[in-house]
């Protein structure tokens, strides 16, 4: 017994598969470009820490420049990692746009003045920012919201890595 093709099936099926990868395509663009130019700045302000090691000294300075940043312009964006997954789990308000120059900057300065912050946590706050906004942009993709955001999320993750088609 051969199952029965139903041809209908196979429009939505295609359709909504032409949809993800349409979305996916500018999606995976802007974040893939966003992670390239922080890991590049990210290269270039560990060579010149690295040039001129007494910039480590004024890393308490550069500390309580970041967190004077956060505090003005990053009051909705401070929860970090724990903000975009909370709304992977409970959409709601969605995460800001601000978080990723935010978060990008604060960890620019930081490493130019020999501070340790990771840039994977840097990768997903920036892929879900970018696609958090993303999905806001498109009134149509509203029920797409968190499928976006956790694109958002994989798309920087891989592309922090070096690893596109991971993240895609």
């Amino acid at each position: 017994m051969s199952p029965k093709v139903s041809v209908r099936e196979h429009l939505l099926l295609t359709t909504n598969s032409a949809m993800w990868v349409l979305l996916a395509i500018p999606l995976g663009i802007l974040v893939g470009t966003s992670c390239a130019a922080f890991l590049w700045l990210l290269d270039f302000v560990t060579n010149v820490r690295f040039q001129h090691p007494w910039l480590l000294w004024f890393l308490p300075v550069a500390g309580a420049a970041v967190g004077w940043m956060y505090l003005r312009f990053g009051k909705s964006v401070e929860c970090g990692n724990n903000l975009i997954i909370d709304e992977i789990h409970s959409p709601g308000g969605g995460v800001p746009l601000r978080m990723a120059p935010l978060v990008f900057i604060g960890t620019i300065v930081t490493h130019l003045f020999g501070g340790s912050v990771g840039r994977e946590g840097t990768a997903v706050q920036m892929g879900g920012s970018i696609a958090s906004t993303f999905a806001r942009r498109l009134p149509f993709l509203k029920q797409h919201h968190r499928t976006l955001l956790m694109a958002g999320v994989a798309a920087g993750f891989g592309a922090v890595f070096g690893t596109p088609l991971t993240g895609a």
